[in-house]
Formats: structure tokens, C-alpha cells, sequence
């Protein structure tokens, strides 16, 4: 057993508990299936909530300042991040992130790319980072909603992650045209804002 999945058999319950994890849609998650995780982004907590709320051990990319903290980047190493320059075009990071997931290792990612913090994701925008990945990766995503008051993740409010029906890759191929990334990642995010919708 990893030490990812050792932290979190240990420390997931505590996590849903600080948090008040709900989650909506378990059954939209099949263990068995690789996907690229994908939801909407407000704090640096957010990977670890999802983490704790789903049956996949995801890996995901952390921005390089962080991975430079001696104490920091063995944490999250640990908890599976790794390091990626969001300030250039990373190519070692995405190649990288397109070998896992074909080698059976699902990866979250946020379409947004960074945190926005008590503002409505609908009103923000969407990098296309996720769909060229899924793409070259041959994978479907897994759409996650963060639903919460004022869109700001606390210790104690309530927190309830909405779990999608998969993006299949034959439904990003379809509306990409193969290429458009820009077209499919906005078409994954409104997926994803379609589930705080509804909830």
C-alpha cells in the first residue's frame, strides 16, 4: 500500500469531519476506470477534500514555488503532486501527466488553473490544459462540483462534492472535432457548473 493510500485510509474520515463532506453521486464513479478528475477550484484545500470524499487515489499537479519547500514537497509528493511551471508551457509535466494516465493512474486537474476564491465559477475562465490531455491520453473525465456557501472552502461549513456521469472520450472527440481543446474544455466545464446547478 502506498503512503498516499495509507494517509488517506487514516486521515479521510478526520477530513470529511473538518470539512462536513457530503458527497452527491457516488455511483457516477467507477473504481475500475482511469479518468482526468476534473472540478471547479476556490482553495488549496480542494485537492485534499476530493481526495478524501472519492474512491480514486488521484495524482495532480502542484505549482512549482510549492515543491521547493523542503518539508512541503515531501508532503505532497507523498500525497501524490507533482511539480509543474505554470508561468511557461511545461512540456516535461504534461508528457509526464499523459504517461500516468496510460498507465492506469487517474489525474485531477482544474480547468480554471488557479484558485478563485468566493467567486461564482461560471463567471470564470477556463485554460484548455485538461481536454488536450484526455485527448492524448486516450481517458474520459470525471466532471466534480465543490458546492458551498459563497464559494469559499472553511473548516466546519459544510461541503458538498457532486460527482458527475464520466465525459466519455468519444463524447470529447465529438464535440473537439478532434483539435478544438479550447471547445471541449469549456464544454467539460459547463458540465461541471451544470452539477451545482442542479444540486
Amino acid at each position: 500500500m502506498s503512503f498516499y493510500s495509507k494517509a488517506k485510509f487514516l486521515l479521510a474520515g478526520l477530513i470529511r469531519k473538518l470539512w462536513r463532506v457530503q458527497v452527491i453521486g457516488k455511483e457516477n464513479e467507477r473504481p475500475e476506470k482511469t479518468y482526468v478528475i476534473c472540478a471547479n477550484h476556490m482553495s488549496m484545500v480542494d485537492p485534499i477534500v476530493i481526495g478524501a470524499a472519492i474512491k480514486h487515489n488521484p495524482k495532480y499537479m502542484a505549482k512549482a514555488e510549492l515543491m521547493r519547500i523542503p518539508l512541503l514537497s515531501l508532503l505532497f509528493k507523498a500525497l501524490g503532486a507533482y511539480s509543474v511551471d505554470r508561468k511557461g508551457s511545461d512540456v516535461a509535466a504534461i508528457k509526464k501527466t499523459i504517461n500516468m494516465l496510460k498507465e492506469g493512474e487517474s489525474i485531477m486537474m482544474f480547468p480554471q488553473g488557479t484558485r478563485h476564491k468566493g467567486v461564482d465559477p461560471k463567471t470564470t475562465k477556463v485554460k484548455f490544459g485538461c481536454s488536450m490531455i484526455a485527448h492524448k491520453a486516450e481517458v474520459g473525465v470525471l466532471p466534480i462540483y465543490i458546492k458551498v456557501k459563497n464559494h469559499k472552502v472553511k473548516l466546519f461549513r459544510k461541503t458538498v462534492i457532486i460527482i458527475g456521469k464520466e465525459i466519455t472520450f468519444d463524447e470529447l472527440m465529438a464535440i473537439s472535432g478532434g483539435d478544438d481543446h479550447k471547445k471541449s474544455a469549456e464544454y467539460i466545464f459547463s458540465k461541471i457548473t451544470e452539477l451545482g446547478d442542479e444540486a
